[in-house]
């Protein structure tokens, strides 16, 4: 049987609520009816049951009594209304797979289930751990509630299979990259055959789901977050000021041995830049009598902080917000060329973002990294500057808390708890002179 608008519309509404019990996710028989009120003293569950519009109240009456005819529902006419209006029509649950039939519709738990084994496929193999937190909570969310498609973590999942797979194979080769960059348009090419595909297609939920899983403040712009994974509009500059130098492996000279070229950044006071791609290029070399590694996070104080301080043997490097593959790979190089016992400091907000970035610092390029101005003195020295938190900022300070990461940072962070605040590092401009650490 094919129905008609109605008969589908009705049909639709009934499973629909049947899906949204806790009986479906328990997977036992409802122990009331799935019912749905069509009038009820001017009170309907089904709008366009209408007794304004009597003839389109009688089409569904029509409806329904075709529904009936079928055994898939049941129906109760207004006392003293009969063949008038409609009181109810409820579910016959001893006939739901028919409803499901007459439909063509999948039920919602069937759809669950193999969208969760397409998660768990997903997931083999992944490393990167904003990918896995994605997939594992939308696992759990989908499996708990039985259903694909209603909201929460899993709600970032896409409904179409086609989608899904688009998104999976995309998290699977940003995961694929490690510290490789690579531009927008060759990620699309190597991933789906078409330089298209990714904007079109796939582009919008991965920005939400770095936005959400890899601690972004929602003001992040697009290309900070694809960065972030990797994808890039064009290669990446790493701005520094400091005794900083690379060295390249040229071609032969003309007698036929190699010759090495050096480039020495040093005599730039107020900054200077390098290509992502030349960094993979060369080797970095920083001298031995190196003081100190500043990594700042914000623009305006890294600019400030180089017209105000220049130590010859300190490293300042602008940080920005969470870091991209290809600058851990400048990170790891200034880790590496690091004297033994030179120290590194992190000068960032004073807020969840700044405390991710030392804990990421620590815990994927240096353990013993320090965080510079980023303690309780500094918010009470510029309390006029802070900014109040909701209750949710609250929380993600607290799991901040739990990081063995950032132990020696508990007693700023509960203190911004406790007084519910934040304050970025821009306050502190209007510090006067850099104090020393």
């Amino acid at each position: 049987m094919t129905g008609g608008k109605y008969e589908k519309e009705i049909l639709s509404l009934l499973l629909d609520k049947y899906e949204a019990g806790s009986y479906f996710k328990r997977g036992v028989k409802p122990a009331r009816r799935i019912m749905l009120k069509f009038y009820d003293g001017g009170i309907s569950d089904y709008p366009a049951y209408d007794i304004e519009k009597p003839k389109q109240r009688e089409q569904i009456n029509r409806a329904v009594l075709a529904l009936g005819e079928t055994g898939l529902i049941f129906y109760e006419w207004m006392k003293g209304e009969a063949g008038h209006l409609i009181a109810r029509v409820w579910l016959n649950f001893e006939r739901i797979d028919k409803a499901y039939a007459f439909l063509g519709r999948r039920p919602a738990n069937d759809i669950a289930d193999e969208v969760c084994l397409e998660i768990l496929d997903a997931l083999e193999g992944i490393k990167n751990g904003w990918i896995r937190r994605f997939l594992e909570e939308s696992y759990e969310a989908i499996s708990r509630r039985r259903a694909a498609s209603r909201g929460g973590a899993g709600n970032r999942i896409p409904g179409s299979r086609e989608e899904r797979q688009d998104l999976f194979r995309s998290l699977r080769f940003v995961d694929s990259l490690g510290e490789t960059e690579m531009l927008e348009r060759v990620f699309s090419i190597r991933c789906f055959g078409d330089s298209k595909k990714f904007e079109s297609g796939v582009k919008k939920r991965l920005l939400d789901i770095i936005r959400h899983y890899a601690d972004w403040d929602d003001d992040a712009g697009e290309d900070e977050l694809l960065r972030f994974a990797g994808i890039a509009r064009y290669p990446q500059q790493f701005e520094f000021r400091g005794p900083l130098s690379i060295n390249f492996d040229s071609d032969l000279d003309r007698a036929g041995a190699a010759c090495r070229q050096s480039l020495d950044f040093s005599p730039l006071i107020y900054g200077a830049s390098l290509n992502s791609l030349d960094l993979r290029r060369g080797i970095l070399r920083l001298v031995p009598e190196l003081s100190r590694v500043l990594t700042v996070e914000n623009q305006a104080n890294y600019v400030d902080y180089l017209h105000r301080q220049n130590n010859k043997n300190e490293l300042v490097v602008y940080h920005g917000g969470q870091f991209s593959p290809a600058k851990a790979l400048f990170f790891k190089a200034i880790a590496a060329a690091m004297p033994e016992h030179c120290p590194w400091y992190h000068w960032g907000d004073i807020d969840y973002g700044g405390f991710s970035m030392l804990a990421r610092l620590r815990r994927e390029i240096k353990p013993g990294v320090l965080p510079y101005r980023m303690n309780g003195e500094e918010l009470i020295r510029y309390a006029a500057f802070t900014a109040p938190v909701t209750a949710p900022y609250l929380e993600k300070l607290r799991r901040l808390m739990g990081q063995e990461e950032l132990g020696d940072c508990l007693p700023c962070l509960e203190y911004m708890v406790k007084h519910r605040l934040r304050l970025e590092q821009e306050a502190l401009l209007s510090s006067g002179p850099v104090r020393e650490v």
